[in-house]
Protein backbone atom coordinates (compact mmCIF):
# COMPACT_ATOMS: atom_id res chain seq x y z
CA UNK A 1 0.00 0.00 0.00
CA UNK A 2 3.00 2.26 0.70
CA UNK A 3 4.67 1.99 -2.53
CA UNK A 4 1.23 2.42 -4.33
CA UNK A 5 0.77 6.09 -2.95
CA UNK A 6 4.31 7.00 -2.93
CA UNK A 7 4.25 6.21 -6.65
CA UNK A 8 0.59 8.47 -7.02
CA UNK A 9 1.66 11.04 -4.80
CA UNK A 10 5.70 11.38 -5.56
CA UNK A 11 3.86 12.13 -9.18
CA UNK A 12 7.33 12.39 -10.89
CA UNK A 13 9.67 9.01 -10.70
CA UNK A 14 11.45 9.10 -14.22
CA UNK A 15 10.48 6.05 -16.47
CA UNK A 16 7.10 7.67 -16.14
CA UNK A 17 4.22 8.29 -18.98
CA UNK A 18 2.11 10.75 -17.68
CA UNK A 19 1.89 9.91 -13.88
CA UNK A 20 0.13 12.49 -12.35
CA UNK A 21 -0.31 15.28 -15.55
CA UNK A 22 -2.58 17.61 -15.85
CA UNK A 23 -5.05 17.66 -19.09
CA UNK A 24 -4.18 20.79 -20.03
CA UNK A 25 -6.61 21.01 -23.02
CA UNK A 26 -10.32 21.19 -22.57
CA UNK A 27 -12.44 19.64 -25.76
CA UNK A 28 -10.54 18.73 -29.34
CA UNK A 29 -10.70 22.63 -30.59
CA UNK A 30 -8.40 23.51 -27.25
CA UNK A 31 -6.29 20.57 -27.91
CA UNK A 32 -5.64 22.05 -31.04
CA UNK A 33 -5.06 25.69 -29.98
CA UNK A 34 -2.45 24.39 -27.76
CA UNK A 35 -4.15 23.91 -24.78
CA UNK A 36 -5.82 27.40 -25.14
CA UNK A 37 -9.56 27.46 -23.55
CA UNK A 38 -10.94 29.95 -21.41
CA UNK A 39 -11.58 32.49 -24.07
CA UNK A 40 -13.18 29.86 -26.85
CA UNK A 41 -16.98 29.51 -26.32
CA UNK A 42 -16.95 26.21 -24.34
CA UNK A 43 -17.66 25.53 -20.50
CA UNK A 44 -13.87 25.54 -19.87
CA UNK A 45 -14.04 29.19 -18.07
CA UNK A 46 -17.50 29.35 -16.32
CA UNK A 47 -18.15 32.65 -17.95
CA UNK A 48 -17.83 31.50 -21.31
CA UNK A 49 -20.89 30.08 -21.40
CA UNK A 50 -22.29 33.94 -21.39
CA UNK A 51 -20.87 33.45 -24.93
CA UNK A 52 -24.25 30.91 -25.79
CA UNK A 53 -27.63 32.21 -27.18
CA UNK A 54 -29.01 28.79 -28.12
CA UNK A 55 -28.98 25.51 -26.60
CA UNK A 56 -26.22 23.65 -26.84
CA UNK A 57 -24.76 19.75 -26.57
CA UNK A 58 -21.19 18.92 -26.65
CA UNK A 59 -19.42 15.16 -26.76
CA UNK A 60 -16.16 14.33 -26.71
CA UNK A 61 -14.20 11.36 -26.79
CA UNK A 62 -10.41 10.39 -26.14
CA UNK A 63 -7.52 8.43 -27.42
CA UNK A 64 -4.01 8.07 -25.97
CA UNK A 65 -1.12 6.83 -26.96
CA UNK A 66 2.17 6.81 -24.50
CA UNK A 67 5.81 5.64 -25.66
CA UNK A 68 9.21 5.48 -23.28
CA UNK A 69 12.15 4.96 -24.11
CA UNK A 70 14.89 4.02 -20.98
CA UNK A 71 18.51 3.77 -21.62
CA UNK A 72 21.98 3.37 -19.22
CA UNK A 73 24.46 5.99 -20.24
CA UNK A 74 27.57 4.08 -21.62
CA UNK A 75 31.29 5.53 -20.56
CA UNK A 76 34.63 4.32 -21.46
CA UNK A 77 37.92 3.61 -18.98
CA UNK A 78 38.29 7.69 -19.67
CA UNK A 79 34.87 8.43 -18.23
CA UNK A 80 33.29 9.77 -21.69
CA UNK A 81 30.02 9.20 -22.35
CA UNK A 82 29.69 6.79 -25.53
CA UNK A 83 26.22 6.31 -25.95
CA UNK A 84 22.91 4.64 -24.49
CA UNK A 85 22.23 1.27 -24.04
CA UNK A 86 18.57 0.86 -24.08
CA UNK A 87 17.26 -0.88 -21.36
CA UNK A 88 13.44 -1.06 -21.59
CA UNK A 89 10.38 0.38 -23.89
CA UNK A 90 7.18 0.91 -22.37
CA UNK A 91 4.46 1.43 -24.91
CA UNK A 92 0.57 1.67 -23.59
CA UNK A 93 -2.72 3.01 -25.38
CA UNK A 94 -6.45 3.34 -23.86
CA UNK A 95 -9.24 5.21 -24.61
CA UNK A 96 -11.50 7.63 -22.07
CA UNK A 97 -14.56 9.88 -22.07
CA UNK A 98 -13.52 13.13 -22.81
CA UNK A 99 -15.11 17.12 -22.24
CA UNK A 100 -18.73 16.93 -22.93
CA UNK A 101 -21.04 19.90 -21.47
CA UNK A 102 -24.64 21.23 -22.10
CA UNK A 103 -25.87 24.64 -22.21
CA UNK A 104 -29.39 26.43 -21.69
CA UNK A 105 -29.80 30.36 -21.89
CA UNK A 106 -32.19 31.55 -20.03
CA UNK A 107 -32.27 35.43 -20.64
CA UNK A 108 -29.15 36.73 -18.69
CA UNK A 109 -28.85 33.83 -17.09
CA UNK A 110 -26.94 30.30 -18.52
CA UNK A 111 -27.66 27.57 -16.77
CA UNK A 112 -24.71 24.51 -17.49
CA UNK A 113 -23.40 21.18 -16.83
CA UNK A 114 -20.42 19.37 -17.52
CA UNK A 115 -18.03 16.51 -17.17
CA UNK A 116 -14.37 16.68 -17.53
CA UNK A 117 -10.95 14.59 -17.00
CA UNK A 118 -8.75 17.02 -14.98
CA UNK A 119 -5.68 14.49 -13.93
CA UNK A 120 -4.45 11.90 -15.80
CA UNK A 121 -2.86 8.80 -13.94
CA UNK A 122 -2.60 6.32 -16.38
CA UNK A 123 1.25 4.97 -17.07
CA UNK A 124 3.60 2.52 -17.01
CA UNK A 125 6.63 1.92 -15.28
CA UNK A 126 9.02 -0.74 -16.28
CA UNK A 127 12.57 -1.53 -14.73
CA UNK A 128 14.93 -3.97 -15.91
CA UNK A 129 18.12 -5.41 -13.83
CA UNK A 130 21.25 -6.64 -15.42
CA UNK A 131 23.90 -8.42 -14.18
CA UNK A 132 27.51 -7.50 -15.08
CA UNK A 133 27.48 -9.82 -18.55
CA UNK A 134 23.66 -7.94 -19.61
CA UNK A 135 21.85 -10.38 -19.06
CA UNK A 136 18.15 -10.46 -17.64
CA UNK A 137 17.80 -11.12 -13.64
CA UNK A 138 14.69 -9.59 -12.66
CA UNK A 139 11.69 -7.38 -14.45
CA UNK A 140 9.96 -4.84 -12.53
CA UNK A 141 5.98 -3.50 -14.09
CA UNK A 142 3.98 -1.23 -12.65
CA UNK A 143 0.33 -0.30 -14.33
CA UNK A 144 -1.70 2.02 -13.15
CA UNK A 145 -4.03 3.44 -14.49
CA UNK A 146 -7.26 6.33 -13.26
CA UNK A 147 -9.02 9.73 -13.94
CA UNK A 148 -9.49 12.16 -11.38
CA UNK A 149 -13.23 13.13 -13.26
CA UNK A 150 -15.54 16.09 -12.76
CA UNK A 151 -19.16 16.39 -12.85
CA UNK A 152 -19.89 20.55 -12.83
CA UNK A 153 -23.03 22.36 -12.22
CA UNK A 154 -22.43 25.93 -14.01
CA UNK A 155 -24.20 29.61 -13.64
CA UNK A 156 -23.18 32.41 -15.65
CA UNK A 157 -24.90 36.04 -16.12
CA UNK A 158 -23.96 38.57 -18.65
CA UNK A 159 -24.24 41.80 -19.34
CA UNK A 160 -23.34 44.05 -22.42
CA UNK A 161 -19.92 42.89 -23.28
CA UNK A 162 -19.21 41.39 -19.46
CA UNK A 163 -19.58 37.78 -18.64
CA UNK A 164 -19.52 36.18 -14.96
CA UNK A 165 -19.66 32.50 -14.17
CA UNK A 166 -19.35 29.83 -11.19
CA UNK A 167 -18.63 26.21 -11.26
CA UNK A 168 -18.75 24.16 -8.50
CA UNK A 169 -17.03 20.71 -9.34
CA UNK A 170 -17.61 16.92 -7.30
CA UNK A 171 -14.48 15.55 -8.47
CA UNK A 172 -14.29 11.52 -8.28
CA UNK A 173 -11.80 8.92 -9.21
CA UNK A 174 -10.71 5.52 -8.99
CA UNK A 175 -7.02 4.74 -8.89
CA UNK A 176 -5.68 1.11 -9.47
CA UNK A 177 -2.23 -0.08 -9.76
CA UNK A 178 -0.80 -3.70 -10.51
CA UNK A 179 2.92 -4.93 -10.00
CA UNK A 180 4.31 -7.47 -11.20
CA UNK A 181 7.77 -8.78 -10.10
CA UNK A 182 9.14 -11.42 -13.05
CA UNK A 183 12.75 -13.51 -11.83
CA UNK A 184 14.07 -15.92 -13.73
CA UNK A 185 13.50 -19.53 -12.50
CA UNK A 186 11.24 -17.81 -10.13
CA UNK A 187 7.13 -17.71 -9.93
CA UNK A 188 6.23 -14.00 -10.94
CA UNK A 189 4.65 -12.02 -7.80
CA UNK A 190 1.44 -9.56 -8.87
CA UNK A 191 0.12 -7.53 -6.29
CA UNK A 192 -3.25 -5.00 -7.00
CA UNK A 193 -4.32 -2.30 -5.45
CA UNK A 194 -6.93 -0.19 -5.91
CA UNK A 195 -8.31 3.35 -4.20
CA UNK A 196 -11.45 5.40 -4.43
CA UNK A 197 -11.40 9.26 -4.37
CA UNK A 198 -13.27 12.40 -3.99
CA UNK A 199 -13.22 15.93 -3.36
CA UNK A 200 -14.26 19.37 -4.49
CA UNK A 201 -13.66 22.77 -6.36
CA UNK A 202 -14.98 25.84 -7.19
CA UNK A 203 -14.13 28.33 -10.17
CA UNK A 204 -15.10 31.53 -10.99
CA UNK A 205 -14.32 33.03 -14.08
CA UNK A 206 -14.82 36.35 -16.15
CA UNK A 207 -15.47 37.27 -19.59
CA UNK A 208 -14.51 40.30 -21.27
CA UNK A 209 -15.63 40.71 -24.88
CA UNK A 210 -15.82 44.71 -25.70
CA UNK A 211 -15.63 44.33 -29.62
CA UNK A 212 -15.69 41.14 -31.85
CA UNK A 213 -12.26 41.17 -32.88
CA UNK A 214 -11.25 41.02 -29.18
CA UNK A 215 -11.56 39.05 -26.00
CA UNK A 216 -10.00 38.68 -22.89
CA UNK A 217 -10.65 36.18 -19.64
CA UNK A 218 -9.35 35.05 -16.56
CA UNK A 219 -10.79 32.49 -13.99
CA UNK A 220 -9.74 31.50 -10.37
CA UNK A 221 -9.56 27.86 -8.93
CA UNK A 222 -8.39 26.99 -5.20
CA UNK A 223 -6.54 24.92 -3.53
CA UNK A 224 -8.32 21.15 -3.25
CA UNK A 225 -7.12 17.97 -1.90
CA UNK A 226 -8.73 14.20 -2.54
CA UNK A 227 -9.98 12.38 0.11
CA UNK A 228 -8.25 9.10 0.75
CA UNK A 229 -5.34 10.18 -1.74
CA UNK A 230 -4.26 12.67 0.70
CA UNK A 231 -2.58 14.87 -1.63
CA UNK A 232 -2.82 18.52 -2.28
CA UNK A 233 -3.45 20.22 -5.68
CA UNK A 234 -2.77 23.49 -6.42
CA UNK A 235 -4.78 26.81 -6.50
CA UNK A 236 -4.34 28.40 -10.36
CA UNK A 237 -5.03 31.61 -11.41
CA UNK A 238 -5.16 31.74 -15.37
CA UNK A 239 -5.91 34.61 -18.47
CA UNK A 240 -6.14 34.33 -21.82
CA UNK A 241 -6.52 36.67 -24.56
CA UNK A 242 -8.16 36.56 -28.09
CA UNK A 243 -7.46 38.83 -31.00
CA UNK A 244 -8.79 38.99 -34.81
CA UNK A 245 -7.34 41.40 -37.20
CA UNK A 246 -9.95 43.72 -37.96
CA UNK A 247 -11.44 43.39 -41.48
CA UNK A 248 -11.66 40.20 -43.70
CA UNK A 249 -8.68 38.57 -42.18
CA UNK A 250 -10.41 34.86 -41.19
CA UNK A 251 -7.83 34.60 -38.09
CA UNK A 252 -7.66 34.07 -34.66
CA UNK A 253 -4.31 34.44 -32.69
CA UNK A 254 -5.01 32.97 -28.97
CA UNK A 255 -2.57 32.66 -25.46
CA UNK A 256 -3.18 31.55 -22.29
CA UNK A 257 -0.72 31.67 -19.38
CA UNK A 258 -1.58 30.11 -16.14
CA UNK A 259 0.03 30.24 -12.59
CA UNK A 260 -0.43 26.84 -10.43
CA UNK A 261 0.91 27.88 -6.92
CA UNK A 262 2.12 24.08 -5.52
CA UNK A 263 3.15 23.51 -1.57
CA UNK A 264 6.69 22.59 -0.90
CA UNK A 265 7.44 23.28 -4.45
CA UNK A 266 10.58 25.26 -5.35
CA UNK A 267 9.91 28.90 -6.37
CA UNK A 268 6.14 27.88 -5.42
CA UNK A 269 4.65 28.62 -8.89
CA UNK A 270 4.67 27.24 -12.22
CA UNK A 271 3.83 28.84 -15.07
CA UNK A 272 2.04 27.25 -18.42
CA UNK A 273 2.36 28.62 -21.61
CA UNK A 274 -0.03 27.99 -24.27
CA UNK A 275 -0.98 30.01 -28.00
CA UNK A 276 -2.47 28.91 -30.49
CA UNK A 277 -4.18 30.33 -34.65
CA UNK A 278 -7.13 29.41 -35.53
CA UNK A 279 -7.69 30.28 -39.67
CA UNK A 280 -11.21 29.86 -41.23
CA UNK A 281 -11.63 28.93 -44.72
CA UNK A 282 -14.75 29.24 -46.62
CA UNK A 283 -16.72 30.22 -43.51
CA UNK A 284 -17.00 26.74 -42.32
CA UNK A 285 -13.74 24.89 -42.00
CA UNK A 286 -10.92 25.49 -39.82
CA UNK A 287 -7.69 24.64 -39.82
CA UNK A 288 -5.97 25.17 -36.58
CA UNK A 289 -2.24 24.71 -34.59
CA UNK A 290 -0.99 25.57 -31.29
CA UNK A 291 2.05 24.85 -28.63
CA UNK A 292 2.40 24.52 -25.32
CA UNK A 293 5.05 23.99 -22.57
CA UNK A 294 5.00 23.62 -18.76
CA UNK A 295 7.49 22.36 -16.04
CA UNK A 296 7.80 19.39 -13.82
CA UNK A 297 6.34 20.18 -9.90
CA UNK A 298 9.00 18.68 -8.13
CA UNK A 299 12.10 19.23 -10.70
CA UNK A 300 11.73 22.44 -12.58
CA UNK A 301 14.64 21.59 -15.40
CA UNK A 302 12.22 19.25 -16.85
CA UNK A 303 10.14 20.78 -19.56
CA UNK A 304 7.01 18.82 -21.53
CA UNK A 305 6.77 20.35 -24.98
CA UNK A 306 3.18 19.89 -26.88
CA UNK A 307 2.60 20.43 -30.34
CA UNK A 308 -0.78 20.64 -31.48
CA UNK A 309 -2.80 20.51 -34.51
CA UNK A 310 -6.58 19.97 -35.60
CA UNK A 311 -9.17 20.84 -38.02
CA UNK A 312 -13.10 22.40 -37.55
CA UNK A 313 -16.29 22.10 -39.70
CA UNK A 314 -18.76 24.10 -38.51
CA UNK A 315 -22.57 24.60 -39.87
CA UNK A 316 -25.47 26.33 -38.63
CA UNK A 317 -26.20 23.95 -35.90
CA UNK A 318 -23.97 21.20 -36.09
CA UNK A 319 -19.70 21.31 -35.36
CA UNK A 320 -17.13 18.92 -35.82
CA UNK A 321 -13.57 19.14 -34.47
CA UNK A 322 -10.96 16.71 -34.45
CA UNK A 323 -7.45 17.56 -32.13
CA UNK A 324 -4.12 15.91 -32.02
CA UNK A 325 -1.78 16.80 -29.86
CA UNK A 326 2.34 15.34 -29.84
CA UNK A 327 4.15 15.43 -26.24
CA UNK A 328 7.54 15.19 -25.06
CA UNK A 329 9.28 14.85 -21.64
CA UNK A 330 13.53 14.66 -21.41
CA UNK A 331 14.90 13.72 -18.52
CA UNK A 332 18.26 14.87 -19.48
CA UNK A 333 18.83 17.68 -16.88
CA UNK A 334 17.05 15.34 -14.18
CA UNK A 335 18.92 15.24 -10.71
CA UNK A 336 18.39 11.84 -10.15
CA UNK A 337 20.65 11.27 -6.92
CA UNK A 338 17.03 13.02 -5.47
CA UNK A 339 15.07 10.44 -6.50
CA UNK A 340 17.18 7.53 -5.13
CA UNK A 341 18.32 6.10 -8.25
CA UNK A 342 22.23 5.12 -8.60
CA UNK A 343 22.03 4.36 -11.72
CA UNK A 344 22.55 6.98 -14.36
CA UNK A 345 19.86 6.84 -16.51
CA UNK A 346 18.22 8.53 -19.77
CA UNK A 347 14.56 8.71 -20.34
CA UNK A 348 12.63 9.70 -23.13
CA UNK A 349 9.08 9.87 -23.04
CA UNK A 350 6.62 10.72 -25.95
CA UNK A 351 2.48 10.69 -25.79
CA UNK A 352 0.35 11.45 -28.38
CA UNK A 353 -3.49 12.58 -27.75
CA UNK A 354 -6.51 11.86 -30.43
CA UNK A 355 -9.76 13.70 -29.25
CA UNK A 356 -12.80 14.21 -31.37
CA UNK A 357 -15.69 16.66 -30.52
CA UNK A 358 -18.92 17.17 -31.57
CA UNK A 359 -21.76 19.52 -31.17
CA UNK A 360 -25.07 20.44 -31.54
CA UNK A 361 -26.85 23.86 -31.13
CA UNK A 362 -30.96 23.87 -31.26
Amino acid sequence: MLHFLFFLIGLTLPGVSTQGDRIFYYDARSMALGGVSIVLENAANPASMSLFSRRTIELSGLLNVQGENRGLRVYDSFGNNIGIATVAKNTTSYLNPGTSFLVFPLNMLRLGLQYAPVWDHNYNYLEEHRDDFYQVVRIDELSYRGYVHAVSPTIAIRYKFFGFGVENAFLFGKASMERTVIIPQLTDSVDREEINFSGNRIKVGLSITPTMNFRAAYTYQHQYDLEALDSEYPEIHSLGVMYQPPGRIPTKFVAQIEAEMWEGVEDNTILIYKIGIEHMILRKYYLRYGFCVFPDYVQSVIWTTNLTLGFGLKTGSYSFDLGYCYGKRDYLASDYMNLGLIENYKFDETTHHFLISTGIQF
